[in-house]
């Protein structure tokens, strides 16, 4: 009988259904950390406006950090004349802030202020530090592709190639070490490999709103293939 139930309210009630859905899905990144520069404080700015209006979307913990780089991350220690995250009031090293929160999965978003296209094994051998740093048994690190940017931005050196040249090594490393990598640079791109224009705010490669919902339907999208594929369940998470 409850089963019949169910599916009477899947069936009659659509909205409500995807809305459990999304929720279930949202899971996946609660109170999990997301790490990075100004494009991920918009996407903590938005995730903040939505739930103000009462939408249901994921709590992660923030660590971010204006201008934050792949190089800082990656350090052990805590750098001087750079910029660093703020952890309960005081600048810390990455690997401190995430040891102390203790998340089952890291996200990373990194690289645009080290123009990581220009210099690929060096950016790539960063991210390999930040895995060793961060990694443990109990803490996954996923990666995500560095987003596309404007013509604008592009310039004369065609960052669309370094990008995705960079992305398909970050790929590639995330296979070699045992993270994950997340493509959300797809999406957002226009029929020439630009981010689309409807997609950014400041003409260079911040997202608007419509872009941080093209990010938060990725995110989604990709919980949702974990839990498909087996590989995920937020009833097992719940019991650990």
């Amino acid at each position: 009988m409850a089963l019949l139930l169910l599916l009477a309210c899947l069936f009659a009630c659509p909205a409500a259904a995807q809305a459990t859905d999304e929720a279930v899905y949202d899971s996946f990144f609660d109170q999990q950390v997301f790490v990075g520069d100004s494009i991920t404080r918009h996407l903590k700015i938005y995730l903040k406006e939505q739930a103000a209006k009462g939408i249901s979307v994921p709590e992660p913990v923030f660590l971010t950090a204006q201008s934050y780089m792949l190089y800082t991350a990656s350090r052990r220690n805590l750098l001087e004349r750079h910029t660093n995250i703020l952890w309960r009031g005081r600048e810390v090293p990455l690997r401190e802030a995430v040891a102390e929160i203790k998340p089952g999965r890291v996200f990373i978003l990194l690289g645009v202020n080290d123009y990581a296209g220009e210099d690929i094994p060096k950016h790539i051998g960063y991210c390999e530090r930040i895995v060793d740093l961060l990694a443990t048994p109990d803490t996954r690190l996923y990666f995500f592709s560095l987003t596309p940017v404007t013509r604008r931005f592009s310039g004369s050196g065609d960052r669309r190639t370094q990008w995705d040249e960079y992305n398909l090594a970050l790929e590639e490393m995330c296979r070699r070490k045992g993270a994950f990598y997340i493509d959300i640079a797809t999406p957002l791109k226009d029929g020439e490999g630009y981010l689309k224009e409807e997609y950014c705010s400041d003409g260079l490669y911040h997202l608007s709103p419509a872009g941080l919902r093209v990010w938060l339907d990725t995110l989604r999208d990709y919980a949702r293939q974990q839990y498909e594929q087996g590989l995920w369940s937020p009833e097992k998470e719940a019991l650990q």
